[in-house]
């Protein structure tokens, strides 16, 4: 099935030198990063009360995406949303308007539809139609699913509260109230790699502590989007009662 071309809204990024532009730098997960890191980088202009953005593969500097956001932050998408095939083909268009996805299309290098989300006229649940490159629909097709710790998130909380339970104490007197948090990739097989120290205690003990009970982590269900398992980015936070020293 070849490319669907529709024509519902019209995006125009204009690139103003009185507007000042905001570069950053993201891993292949779309993890902010450091340039010498970066497999992407994206530029960022306010516009008004939202931020249009052009994303680049830092190798080659084609662009991969425009979009725009509520902030530079990537959180909040709003409008209309491109990605880019390194050839320059369109690989996906999507539409969300208050926060909802209006409509979604996802293509084949060829230019074939591999995927349409759209809601009915009247409707209140979405439709998802999933095909093969030689444009067959796929049965069970799934668009996009988050990565979910087994059991759910019950269980997640579960499991850190039994094994973050190691008592530390304060360096001085008093008790203390710290927080550390650690950012890991739930990986397309559902493990957990690439732990780190996002945000730290001020203790490097109890920063080690916080980091070993995301790596002995039992396997989770992976991220799918597309059909396909794909890398999904977490952060979990830690709080801790640190005891007074005692003589």
């Amino acid at each position: 099935m070849k490319r669907i071309f529709f024509t519902l809204i019209s995006f125009s990024y204009l690139a103003t030198y009185a507007q000042p532009k905001v570069t950053k730098y993201y891993t292949a997960d779309w993890v902010e990063t450091s340039k010498d890191k970066a497999a992407y980088y994206a530029d960022f202009i306010q516009d008004g009360n939202k931020y249009d953005c052009t994303s680049y593969w830092i190798n080659t500097q084609s662009v991969r995406s425009r979009s725009a956001y509520s902030d530079s932050g990537m959180q909040n998408q709003t409008g209309l949303q491109l990605l880019y095939f390194k050839n320059g083909h369109t690989e996906d268009s999507s539409l969300l308007y208050n926060n909802k996805l209006i409509y979604s299309y996802h293509y084949y290098p060829d230019d074939h539809l591999a995927m349409h989300y759209f809601i009915p006229e009247h409707k209140r649940q979405p439709v998802v139609e999933g095909y093969t490159e030689s444009g067959e629909k796929i049965r069970n097709y799934i668009f996009q699913r988050e990565a979910e710790f087994k059991g759910g998130p019950e269980n997640w909380d579960s499991y850190i509260s039994q094994n973050a339970t190691k008592v530390f104490f304060s360096k001085g007197k008093d008790t203390e109230t710290v927080t550390v948090k650690v950012e890991f990739i739930v990986d397309k097989n559902g493990d957990i790699v690439s732990p780190k120290i996002l945000e730290s205690s001020g203790y490097k003990n109890v920063d080690n502590e916080a980091l070993r009970v995301i790596s002995k982590s039992p396997s989770w269900k992976s991220a799918v989007l597309y059909n396909e398992p794909v890398n999904a980015y977490r952060v979990q936070p830690f709080v801790y009662t640190l005891l007074p020293q005692t003589k």
